[in-house]
């Protein structure tokens, strides 16, 4: 053990000894591994903001469907009675609801105007991640009674209103087929607290009872063709039995037990696509960004190189002595590490640096918290790595010194 840190020691004072060549020389090091850090630490910190919004907005949201994602299976379609159905029998659910938005035509006190509109169920409250800035959603007997009611965004009361206190207003719905229908506000949605939300801008949108969206359409309860229907658990730990108990009783009222042809998409697989193509791109960015290290590398051996030169009598005294072969090439392998491992410490603080100083403008200009992080594994494995590379392109240089005779070492100038 005493040896080691003697080995240290000579490492250290040869680098002090020659500091600016010793700084030109973990240039490369330096600039490879601040590199990689740096956007380990902001794709982390992206990966973090993005993962915690979707799931203020999206958590626990799974979409069951009369088919696959490429493909749908007519004999499969649900109608209004299906969705009545798993309602009525399956337990531990809070949201089943159709939710495919229409943009409809809007007869307002400005105008005409396009809205956003989502015919649902009165269990779609639940699936709603803002609060109310006043008033209410529709009730069970005003969707049983297909009422024409209506709960309608703040961005939107604003925009046609001019303001939020808009409760028992009328809004003039114009459908396709040229019919138009007042419709009640019942309550005003408050503006999504969600940054990542907010970045699209938020249009007119309005919630009405899917019943009497049908009605207006001349749609039967048996006519209904939902492709997809929101459901939300009660609880994550009955997520699965729920889906599965979901499925199962679709199934069975289209007859297509064991025929696997609905399925579902979970929020947690939209997210794995996610994370998986961020995850994709800060991989590829460090990899490129690595490839300074090896030529930070070539720099070390080219160096080294240049120092056993330098120190041939120093080597030449040394053997005389009786130093073995091993004991030289253990001193310039530990100087070229400890060369690496100075030059990947002080890339890990100024990438720290960069990353934070990243995180801060992609903050302001998404207008989302991005906090730089890096779990301390990966510090710990990039210094070591750093320290590989050293001595990796340390060993050709070592050899050199180690096989140097004692002889032709001593008769240089």
């Amino acid at each position: 053990m005493g040896q080691f840190f003697e080995y240290l020691k000579i490492s250290f004072k040869s680098i002090w000894d020659n500091k600016m060549r010793s700084v030109l020389t973990m240039f490369g090091i330096i600039v490879g591994i601040s590199s990689v850090i740096a956007v380990v630490a902001l794709g982390n910190g992206i990966k973090g903001t993005i993962t915690g919004e979707m799931n203020s907005m999206f958590a626990s949201q799974v979409y069951i469907k009369a088919g696959t994602t490429t493909e749908v299976y007519e004999d499969a379609i649900m109608n209004r009675e299906d969705v009545d159905a798993v309602r009525e029998s399956v337990d531990h659910i809070m949201v089943f609801s159709m939710d495919d938005g229409y943009s409809m035509e809007a007869l307002t006190p400005r105008g005409e105007k396009y809205t956003y509109v989502v015919p649902c169920n009165e269990t779609y409250v639940k699936a709603e991640t803002n609060k109310f800035v006043c008033g209410r959603f529709f009730n069970k007997d005003e969707y049983d009674e297909a009422k024409h009611v209506c709960v309608i965004n703040e961005a939107g009361a604003k925009d046609i209103f001019g303001h939020t206190s808009v409760l028992g207003q009328t809004i003039t719905l114009r459908f396709d087929s040229g019919k138009e229908a007042d419709f009640t506000i019942v309550g005003v949605r408050a503006k999504s607290e969600s940054a990542l939300y907010a970045m699209g801008g938020e249009s007119t949108e309005l919630r009405i009872p899917y019943t009497t969206f049908a009605n207006e359409y001349g749609i039967g309860p048996d006519d209904d063709h939902f492709y997809s229907v929101l459901l939300m658990p009660d609880s994550q730990n009955n997520s699965k039995e729920v889906i599965r108990n979901t499925i199962r009783k679709i199934e069975g009222r289209k007859g297509l037990r064991g025929k696997k042809r609905i399925t579902y998409t979970s929020f947690d697989s939209y997210m794995d696509q996610i994370n998986m193509i961020i995850n994709g791109v800060t991989i590829f960015i460090s990899f490129v960004a690595a490839i300074s290290l090896v030529v930070g590398g070539v720099g070390v051996m080219n160096i080294m190189l240049v120092s056993v030169t330098e120190r041939t009598q120093e080597i030449g005294i040394r053997k005389a002595l009786g130093a073995r072969v091993s004991s030289i090439m253990i001193q310039f392998l530990a100087e070229s590490a400890v060369l690496t491992a100075v030059g990947g410490t002080l890339g890990i603080l100024i990438g720290y640096l960069g990353a934070e100083l990243l995180c801060f403008i992609a903050s302001k200009v998404i207008k989302m918290n991005v906090v730089a992080t890096i779990h301390p594994l990966i510090v710990l494995g990039v210094v070591a790595f750093s320290a590989v590379i050293g001595m990796f392109f340390g060993i050709y240089p070592a050899k050199k010194a180690a096989k140097l005779s004692p002889i032709e070492a001593l008769r240089q100038e």
